[in-house]
């Protein structure tokens, strides 16, 4: 065990009764807006945090400080395994924290395990997991994406969800989730965003957004609202160039940042800032957010009032790394009011930059200690004064326990039936009704189409898969009292055709015209642009085993979808 370890380990034992507690008031399950994000603590507990982190700080050097502000991307499986990097940067104590990305649940743990042995100072570990760990890891399986929950307009079934991934979280010995996301996606066409937004609404997307985040924060694991100072009303991607926003001061405040500031005033823990040109927040050119002290300092920090902490966007995205080397980029941010340097590509440059700033006095030491402190202390609410050893068999079995249950429910709270003028919803329960499904682009699960068949014995099952060249069944279809057509397998961003063929197009567009005719949507929302002549239209957001139930349920009776579009399209007007 290391000598900070070493060093505490009487004041850890002295904490147990404390760590007791918090766990019990972790198990309670308050409705959303119940939670208390920021409990009062004795003075007791105070001084012993108090204690740990001016321990920590000085058994440090000044670059080892330095090192607490870097968060590097760790992978426990992939292409991009980096094992014998992470630990070199470990040996020579330059990273305070650690973000996972691809992986198996098991190999993650036990790098964690193996990583956090190594560490002088306990790491940090943050995921960026919105709809859970399935999001990184493989054989995981992903809760609903957020534009789903939107439709259900349910926080208490948001707020349970973040309990859910919290739990995930902790397993897996993860501090931080990169979640929610709280842009306020008004740009149809957004590349980057779209079904990560609860919607268009900044109400909603406040709302939902606050039931995530105390979700997580009701089960000990810290929440991140993102992107800031908005990333909803953008046409460029960020991962590739840098957007540029042409909003007024004014604008913002009356949209983007509305969300931002909800979720401040109910006490969310950190905030990610994103690369994004502001010309109204930072005037010189292709300075992203991220590095803006106007951004961050001036608005973040003093108009805002936040003081929670402060994580840049990944430090490797085009919309940063594009105008500014690493160690530059880097050292900006830290100087802009940044906390975190997230997925920095060279952190031995950056902490060199900050070390000589420091010397040469461009940065204080009392700037610095406040930093470090932060973070620290961040550490210390998350529970690393006390080392624990993860479990790593039976990860994957654990994160997968309670998901299919949740996105069941989820999936039937949020199907929407967007209109019925061809009135084919109460037709459904007649009798002797003649039924074909015809699948574009995919089909229905066979156990759901086994289900169909037991209410519809003479149902017939067609596939418009891509590529095909002629609809020879076109014609056929015209026999039928009722043709559900699903939609199947879209890209989750949008697209101009969302990869459908002209084929498919076409057919859909005959389908749409016709009275016996109830289109099936099951993908992204603005889809529906595809569909805007249909009489009778469903959504259910995404293409899994769950939607398709919901959507199977719908059919047979047993489900009044009650969803609502948390987005628009004109076509629908």
């Amino acid at each position: 065990m290391h000598i900070v370890k070493h060093a505490f380990f009487l004041l850890c034992s002295v904490l147990i009764s404390f760590s007791a507690c918090a766990q019990r008031e972790h198990a309670k399950t308050p409705p959303p807006q119940q939670v208390n994000n920021t409990p009062k603590e004795d003075a007791q507990q105070a001084a012993a945090r108090r204690q740990w982190v001016d321990s920590v700080y000085v058994s440090m050097n000044q670059s080892e400080r330095i090192g607490q502000l870097f968060m590097v991307a760790a992978y426990s499986g992939g292409k991009n395994f980096n094992q014998p990097d992470i630990e070199q940067l470990l040996r020579k104590r330059q990273i305070g924290g650690l973000i996972f990305m691809q992986g198996g649940a098991g190999r993650q743990a036990a790098l964690t395990n193996r990583y956090q042995q190594m560490a002088h100072v306990p790491l940090l570990i943050g995921m960026d997991a919105e709809w859970g760990l399935g999001m990184r890891l493989d054989s995981v399986i992903n809760f609903p994406r957020q534009m789903l929950l939107g439709a259900t307009r349910d926080s208490a079934l948001v707020f349970q969800m973040g309990q859910l991934i919290a739990e995930q979280c902790r397993r897996l010995g993860v501090h931080v989730n990169f979640a929610p996301d709280v842009d306020v996606n008004n740009n149809p066409n957004n590349p980057v965003i779209s079904f990560r937004a609860f919607g268009e609404d900044k109400h909603l997307v406040s709302r939902l957004g606050i039931a995530y985040m105390n979700g997580l924060q009701s089960r000990g694991v810290m929440a991140c609202a993102k992107h800031f100072p908005g990333h909803g009303d953008v046409s460029v991607d960020s991962h590739k160039d840098l957007p540029v926003i042409s909003k007024s001061k004014a604008q913002l405040d009356t949209l983007e940042l509305y969300p931002f500031k909800q979720l401040i005033k109910a006490g969310v823990q950190s905030v990610m800032v994103a690369h994004l040109s502001v010309p109204a927040l930072e005037k010189e050119a292709n300075v992203p957010t991220t590095l803006s002290k106007n951004t961050i300092t001036g608005l973040l920090k003093n108009e805002m009032g936040f003081e929670g902490l402060i994580f840049t966007d990944a430090m490797n995205m085009q919309g940063v790394a594009k105008y500014f080397p690493a160690g530059e980029a880097d050292y900006r941010a830290f100087m802009a009011g940044c906390d975190v340097l997230l997925f920095s590509q060279d952190v031995p440059t950056s902490i060199s930059k900050i070390n000589e700033a420091v010397n040469n006095g461009k940065i204080s030491q009392a700037e610095l200690e406040r930093r470090v402190k932060k973070i620290l202390r961040a550490k210390y609410n998350a529970g690393l004064s006390e080392p624990v050893q993860l479990q790593v068999s039976g990860a994957t079995e654990d994160l997968n326990k309670q998901t299919l249950a949740f996105n069941n429910d989820a999936a039937r709270k949020a199907l929407t039936l967007v209109r019925d003028d061809n009135k084919i919803w109460p037709m459904l329960s007649r009798p002797g009704l003649k039924i074909a499904y015809v699948g574009v682009n995919g089909q229905l699960d066979k156990d759901l189409q086994d289900a169909l068949k037991s209410k519809w014995a003479g149902i017939r099952f067609y596939e418009l898969p891509k590529g095909s060249g002629s609809v020879p069944f076109q014609q056929a279809l015209k026999g039928y009292d009722v043709v559900i057509v699903g939609i199947h397998n879209l890209p989750m961003y949008p697209t101009k055709t969302f990869g459908l063929s002209e084929v498919q197009r076409n057919f859909l567009t005959h389908a749409a015209a016709s009275n016996n005719t109830a289109l099936a949507l099951l993908g992204n929302a603005y889809a529906v642009k595809l569909c805007c002549k249909a009489r009778t239209l469903l959504v259910g957001y995404e293409d899994g085993v769950w939607t398709q139930k919901a959507l199977m349920d719908a059919l047979t009776g047993r489900l009044q979808p009650r969803g609502v579009l948390p987005v628009h399209t004109d076509c629908l007007k």
